[in-house]
């Protein structure tokens, strides 16, 4: 009985405080972000009731949450490392700790908060690139998008994971385009975190952060009087350390997954296309491009742009063979039609926009990494969850800029914004 009402008082805390930061901080979004967190403990109730969304996610986590409260008695700090054990020891592996299984729906509530708390990084972004905050609408659409609701439910670690690299890379953002925010001692900490926490969550969410960097050096290069000679090698210099430090980042990844700390990342071309034909990566309902590798470097011509698009927006309807694929199949369509739509009519602002350049260049480097090992939809879908947000705010945003320029040029009045 006390368990219970331990249980009720710590949740009642959490939405508690997630109505006096929304209420302090975004009061416009306030009944949307309130709406979005009773949607997803309504969620949480039917799938602790029925499992409809399955037990996957409790399979994956439930041992590493056992080992957490086995060392919790001796040495909780040993266990902090890469990915799982560093997730278990921010709240979930204490929560499991106190209340055992029956603790579980108290993760999930945790992480709904945190999902519904993303609003707040992707608003200052769009600030940030657009000079406005979301309107109520795309609020809406990113707190309800199907796919985030459903992952926000999960025990699993996809909800701070991309929170923090919404974190990590607004503040960039900041950083690179307000010369005060450089020497805000808040905005650095807060930037610092965010890419912290992202890569012990899930190391590889570092692809996101380094061609950030790059292409903020590549800008700042171009504004440079120097010899029209030297400028192309910098540039150049600049391309290929940014894909050998991405592409080495999905190494590392592989190396600490495999709990192998030593050695070269990839000893040679025929040791990477042998960790490209691992079959865990075609395992599945959700397993696409099948038996499709590149044999020469020069393949890598053709293999990385289909992968990179399957990756983003994967399954295909061909691949589709349940309700829940069909619906991911669904939501990968639309946003696919955002991101030709906003190409196709604000091709212009993207040239002139660097915020935009920087955002939507990175987040295809981001792409182009993942997809070259990725080839389940599933796993594509997790992995791509914060470039799906950010491709949602942005491409409405602007759709809505493009709108509003016809508007002003068919009427004087208006002004342009």
């Amino acid at each position: 009985m006390a368990s219970n009402f331990s249980s009720i008082l710590l949740v009642a805390v959490i939405t508690l405080l997630l109505f006096i930061w929304i209420n302090t901080f975004f009061n416009k979004y306030l009944f949307i972000v309130i709406l979005g967190f009773i949607v997803r403990l309504f969620l949480i109730f039917i799938q602790e009731q029925t499992h409809f969304f399955g037990d996957a996610d409790i399979g994956d986590y439930l041992p590493y949450f056992k080992r957490f409260s086995q060392a919790v008695s001796t040495d909780p700090l040993s266990y902090i490392e890469p990915h799982v054990p560093f997730y278990c020891i921010l709240y979930p592996g204490w929560i499991f700790n106190t209340f055992g299984e029956s603790g579980l729906w108290i993760i999930r509530t945790f992480n709904a908060a945190l999902g519904v708390a993303a609003i707040a990084p992707l608003v200052w972004i769009n600030q940030i690139i657009f000079g406005k905050n979301l309107s109520e609408l795309q609020a809406a659409i990113v707190i309800f998008w199907p796919t985030w609701l459903r992952y926000n439910i999960e025990v699993g670690r996809s909800a701070p994971s991309v929170l923090v690299v919404l974190v990590g890379i607004s503040g960039l953002l900041a950083i690179i385009s307000y010369p005060k925010a450089r020497n805000n001692l808040f905005v650095q900490v807060y930037t610092c975190l965010g890419i912290f926490f992202s890569c012990y969550l899930r190391i590889h969410y570092i692809a996101y952060f380094i061609p950030i960097l790059s292409l903020a050096f590549l800008t700042q290069v171009g504004k440079l009087k120097i010899s029209p000679y030297i400028r192309p090698i910098l540039y150049f210099i600049s391309i290929i350390l940014t894909l050998l430090i991405t592409f080495s980042m999905v190494g590392i990844y592989q190396q600490l997954s495999q709990g192998n700390h030593s050695g070269m990342i990839f000893e040679s071309s025929e040791s990477a296309l042998g960790y490209l034909e691992m079959r865990d990566n075609e395992e599945g309902n959700s397993g696409y491009l099948e038996g499709v590798y590149p044999r020469t470097p020069v393949d890598w011509i053709w293999y990385l742009p289909i992968h990179c698009f399957y990756f983003m927006f994967s399954p295909m309807p061909w691949n589709v063979h349940t309700a829940f694929a069909a619906g991911s199949s669904l939501q990968a369509l639309i946003l696919f039609s955002l991101c030709f739509q906003a190409l196709k009519k604000g091709w212009k602002l993207f040239k002139r926009n660097e915020g935009i350049k920087l955002l939507l260049l990175s987040l295809f480097f981001v792409a182009l990494a993942f997809g070259s090992v990725t080839k389940n939809a599933g796993g594509a879908e997790r992995w791509r969850l914060p470039s799906t947000l950010m491709l949602i705010t942005t491409t409405t945003s602007i759709l809505d800029y493009s709108k509003q320029l016809v508007q002003a040029r068919k009427s004087p009045a208006i002004p342009y914004i």
